[in-house]
């Protein structure tokens, strides 16, 4: 469903998947990535809302904040923290969360209610470093990154960045219970290496960095929507969403 808000400056179209409102600017290059809307990760979003019942949640590179959004809805998150480097998506973010009624605002749009839901405006990065030093856990952690590695010739460098990553984030995963992480990664190249084991192969070096053990539950892609012809259309096959359990602290 679609709604179009008049309004010719901000150009605003609300929609909802998985029975959550989104507001999306797919008219205002200003205001918007891509169509405005990430709607390859529809499923992904609906089934990791499903183990969030009273978890902590860390929606890293939240954008407008759709993975929060559904452990809050669908998941009866206790808590859900969204983060990113870009204000017009937290403030996008804050809206939504806004919209669907979970929390509310001042006149300017600021999150004033952060019982449930907050938002930060943060590098992932810094705000992992900040939140290991502070011994801050959570219970399920999203990574879902920009593209890292436009082509193969950016392989090594990207894996780097996504060890780095995965590394600060298994850190944060509940010490004393274990927890999970979904991590994620839109580059066709880091997808489709060794038939994707070259991603895992990255993740599994940055939990050894963390110190801690992980188990692959589920490995996915896009929704099917997004349809794949391997033969025609390789670069079909771009996003990877890997489910891993992490072992509590030895």
């Amino acid at each position: 469903q679609q709604k179009i808000n008049d309004d010719e400056n901000n150009q605003c179209v609300i929609i909802k998947e998985n029975d959550v409102l989104y507001k999306t600017y797919p008219y205002a290059s200003s205001n918007s990535q891509k169509t405005g809307f990430y709607c390859d990760q529809r499923q992904n979003r609906f089934n990791v809302a499903k183990l969030c019942n009273e978890k902590r949640v860390l929606d890293l590179c939240c954008y407008n904040g759709g993975f929060a959004l559904n452990a809050m809805i669908h998941g009866n998150a206790s808590f859900c923290t969204g983060v990113d480097s870009s204000p017009i998506a937290i403030q996008a973010a804050i809206e939504n969360a806004q919209l669907n009624g979970i929390v509310s605002a001042d006149g300017d749009g600021n999150n004033i209610d952060d019982e449930k839901m907050k938002f930060v405006q943060d590098d992932i990065a810094n705000f992992m470093k900040s939140a290991n030093d502070e011994g801050e856990e959570y219970d399920v952690i999203v990574l879902d990154p920009p593209k890292l590695a436009p082509s193969v010739s950016g392989l090594l460098r990207a894996s780097r960045k996504y060890n780095a990553l995965n590394r600060d984030a298994i850190k944060l995963i509940n010490k004393q219970e274990g927890g999970l992480l979904l991590t994620c990664t839109c580059s066709g190249a880091m997808t489709q290496k060794d038939g994707g084991q070259f991603f895992l192969q990255t993740v599994k070096e940055a939990a050894l960095s963390a110190g801690r053990h992980i188990t692959l539950l589920q490995s996915s892609g896009a929704a099917s929507c997004h349809t794949q012809c391997p033969a025609s259309f390789p670069a079909g096959a771009y996003l990877t969403a890997s489910l891993f359990f992490v072992s509590p602290s030895e």
